[in-house]
């Protein structure tokens, strides 16, 4: 049956509407990064610099993704990527009752979890039982800060690194018990007295993980990315060879 031509006008003005529905673009992916002085250095104008600000530039380079990058501290992070549909965070211990939460794209770190302490901490048993009434210093929302309270460890919980660093310098706490690619950059970003490696409890792979509603296409995408930067050694700095 013919349009009239009364008709016609509004039937295109439906099929444009419909078309460009379709066509809407998704929103921008977000990055999120862990505040780490020496690692993920945040520039006054919010850009993320040196060694992982230079690895999410070729992360973006090689997965031709497009994403805003942002550094919150850890807790605030962990709440933000499960709320935010079109979010991934930087060096996410894989545990298990994070699997099923996120999509876990690839390894980008790999590092010891350490406890550390200043050059005249009290001797310490090799053990993590040995805290105990210790006065130690931990990250919040972090796998340190559970195996901790799982032993009936009492640690002061914070939300950054430089805050714990400056803690354990200070000697408000004697001990730090952390992730090796948070602690060590950020003493040596700080200067002032060295770490001192008390004993390592386990070596743990750091992942890019993402929302579960990020499309599975760029998931791939940032796969792939990570691959091809760790087989041709980018990754080698973050433990990854």
């Amino acid at each position: 049956m013919p349009v009239s031509s009364f008709a016609r006008p509004a039937l295109l003005l439906c099929l444009t509407a419909a078309t460009a529905v379709t066509a809407a673009p998704l929103p921008t992916l977000k990055l999120l990064v862990f505040p780490a002085p020496g690692l993920f250095d945040v520039q006054d104008d919010g850009r993320i610099a040196g060694p992982g600000g230079a690895l999410l530039v070729k992360i973006g380079r090689a997965s031709a993704v497009t994403f805003e990058t942002e550094s919150l501290p850890i807790p605030r992070a962990w709440h933000t990527i499960q709320a935010t549909p079109q979010s991934c965070v930087v060096g996410m211990s894989r545990t298990p009752d994070r699997e099923g939460r996120f999509q876990w794209v690839a390894p980008i770190s790999r590092a010891d979890f350490i406890v550390y302490g200043r050059p005249d901490s009290p001797a310490l048993a090799p053990e993590l039982s040995a805290l105990r009434g210790r006065a130690v210093v931990v990250l919040r929302e972090t796998v340190p800060a559970n195996q901790l309270r799982d032993l009936g460890v009492v640690a002061q919980e914070v939300s950054s690194a430089a805050i714990a660093l400056r803690m354990l310098q200070a000697g408000r706490v004697d001990y730090w018990y952390v992730h090796q690619l948070l602690a060590e950059p950020a003493a040596s970003a700080a200067g002032g007295p060295a770490l001192k490696p008390l004993f390592t409890t386990s070596r743990h792979d750091g992942y890019l993980a993402c929302n579960l509603e990020v499309p599975a296409a760029t998931v791939e995408q940032l796969r792939q990315a990570l691959q091809r930067l760790r087989r041709n050694g980018d990754l080698a700095e973050f433990g990854l060879r």
